[in-house]
């Protein structure tokens, strides 16, 4: 992958909780192992993440966009130190119903703690 003009690596959280119910991985998924490769790429890399609201068709509730998941999430993209995020929403229906975009307030509040921690990032709603 250090090949590629654009290393484009999926980090939506760092709760492996949410990352069950929402992400769904099959096998096993190690959270620190990813992160672990991740700083492994020297920065040479862009961590896209998924912000969203609502609940599941069970009734879990899977909003990212509170402090409880943005901080440590943060923290973790710190450590990373990307060349660039890129957060966005929902764009299409999704098998859960109950799922909803994230805002333009609540991603542009994200986008800043990311400017204001140094790191280049971007925003799509």
């Amino acid at each position: 992958l250090m090949k590629v003009d654009n290393n484009i690596l999926k980090l939506d959280t760092v709760n492996i909780d949410y990352i069950n119910t929402v992400d769904k991985p099959v096998g096993n998924y190690d959270l620190n192992r990813i992160i672990d490769c991740m700083k492994a790429f020297n920065g040479q890399l862009i961590i896209q993440t998924m912000f969203l609201k609502g609940t599941t068709d069970e009734g879990v509730d899977v909003d990212n966009t509170h402090d409880d998941y943005v901080l440590p999430w943060l923290e973790t993209v710190k450590q990373i130190a990307p060349r660039q995020v890129m957060i966005y929403t929902i764009d299409r229906e999704t098998p859960d119903t109950h799922l909803q975009k994230a805002t333009h307030e609540e991603l542009d509040r994200i986008l800043h703690m990311l400017e204001d921690a140094g790191i280049k990032a971007s925003a799509s709603y």
